[in-house]
């Protein structure tokens, strides 16, 4: 089963309920594994030789981030009722949290404005995107030899401790943010970037993650919202309500198990454990291009 649906001059090619099944996994299991959504979504929709217009199909993508942003409300609902009681409740941590969550939303924010159309036309062909895989797995590295300098490099990176981790300050999710803004260009990926940035800004692993996953809500909910504002002014046109549910529906459920999964796994590893799969990715998308 399938739609196929007009764009501008050309044609949308036919997109199956299959198709969009695996496009949302796919969103996400690696909105939140350090390898880049956007641009495994890009590579995917190549494969399915899916020809859409560049903005429509960033208007499709920034629609699979709702499945994700559904799955992350539920995984930190306490943390998000928390932070919304925050002021009423007098909660200085909390509400020290909550201000420096909208100042590291602000460089993201603002680079989606002004610069997301821009991205969606000049930034989404394979060498592109495997240059940026590359750049990636290479920041990966970094957040954990800048957090480990004085000690055993490899080991560090593969089996490392926590030591006197630091707490966050404006300085901290100002450097997170502009990580944040840069991961607009697929291929670079937002939870690799910013928990790396958070790393080099000294937090610990699990701060650093939660962190970054708490700053994506406000970027992926602002994302969506621009994009039905688009589809109901007919600046962008995608596929049925009945792909459209499929994707979000199983971003959502992949989303979710996608979380829990790395809440668990940086505890006691590092993320330079995806780099390997970064690099020979990069290699092969390049190679392709």
């Amino acid at each position: 089963m399938g739609v196929q649906e007009e764009v501008g001059n050309g044609t949308l090619k036919l997109m199956t309920l299959l198709q969009a099944f695996f496009l949302g996994t796919l969103q996400g299991i690696t909105e939140f594994l350090p390898v880049s959504s956007s641009g495994h979504l890009v590579l995917a929709e190549l494969l399915f030789n899916v020809h859409i217009d560049p903005k429509d199909m960033q208007g499709l993508n920034t629609l699979l981030h709702a499945g994700t942003l559904l799955a992350l409300l539920l995984v930190y609902a306490k943390t998000w009722i928390d932070l919304a009681m925050a002021p009423i409740r007098n909660d200085e941590r909390n509400s020290t949290k909550l201000v420096l969550l909208v100042i590291a939303t602000i460089p993201g924010a603002l680079s989606g404005f002004f610069l997301e159309d821009f991205i969606a036309l000049h930034f989404q062909s394979l060498l592109c995107i495997g240059v940026a895989f590359a750049v990636t797995g290479l920041v990966l590295v970094l957040g954990e030899m800048h957090k480990h300098k004085h000690h055993k490099l490899l080991h560090r990176l593969l089996h490392p401790t926590q030591s006197e981790p630091r707490k966050l300050t404006t300085r901290s999710v100002f450097f997170i943010g502009f990580a944040q803004a840069a991961a607009l260009v697929p291929g670079l990926s937002r939870s690799g970037l910013t928990i790396s940035a958070g790393r080099m800004m000294g937090l610990d692993r699990k701060d650093a993650l939660d962190f970054s996953f708490l700053m994506a809500v406000p970027i992926i909910a602002g994302a969506s919202v621009l994009a039905l504002l688009d589809l109901f002014t007919g600046e962008l046109t995608l596929p049925s309500s009945q792909i459209i549910t499929v994707a979000i529906a199983t971003s959502f459920v992949s989303s979710f198990f996608a979380i829990i999964f790395l809440r668990k796994f940086v505890i006691s590893r590092s993320l330079a454990w995806f780099t390997p799969y970064l690099f020979a990715l990069s290699a092969i998308t390049i190679i392709l291009s």
